[in-house]
């Protein structure tokens, strides 16, 4: 049974990590229209491509640091906003995991050389997959708004 969207606490250190990508994984928390809230690990040595978003994004970090294009270290407890249209990309910094709180809007657009468009991630899509490996993996799915 899905939980009531308001005032519902999620245990989210005893969730297991959804696989997105090699050294990538999310916990999703709220499906929402076209927001959504997630922790997002990535692992050391782990890169996340080039990618646009058509929608706002808010990223806190909660541990480990992450380098984002170039030299710029967000290390735990840093903030960062990135913008409707905003392209980076990023990768893991240090000996340990980046993980961070993310809420955003829109998609996520990866993108190839010469910019073009190489895969799409939406809140839905999201949401898909994720009630897909939570019944692969015979778990109930606690994100909110995640069974409607």
């Amino acid at each position: 049974m899905q939980p009531p969207l308001t005032s519902t606490p999620i245990a989210a250190d005893s969730l297991p990590w959804m696989p997105l990508a090699p050294g990538i994984a999310t916990k999703p928390l709220r499906f929402a229209g076209e927001e959504r809230t997630q922790l997002l690990k990535v692992d050391p040595g782990t890169s996340v491509g080039l990618h646009a978003h058509s929608g706002f994004v808010h990223a806190y970090t909660i541990s480990g640091a992450r380098r984002l294009d170039g030299d710029v270290v967000a290390g735990p407890g840093s903030y960062v906003f990135e913008p409707n249209g905003n392209r980076d990309c990023w990768e893991c910094a240090g000996e340990e995991p980046v993980v961070l709180f993310i809420h955003m809007t829109g998609a996520l657009v990866s993108l190839g050389e010469g910019g073009s468009e190489t895969g799409r991630t939406t809140t839905e899509s999201l949401r898909a997959s994720y009630l897909a490996w939570c019944q692969a993996e015979g778990l109930e799915p606690v994100a909110l708004g995640a069974i409607r």
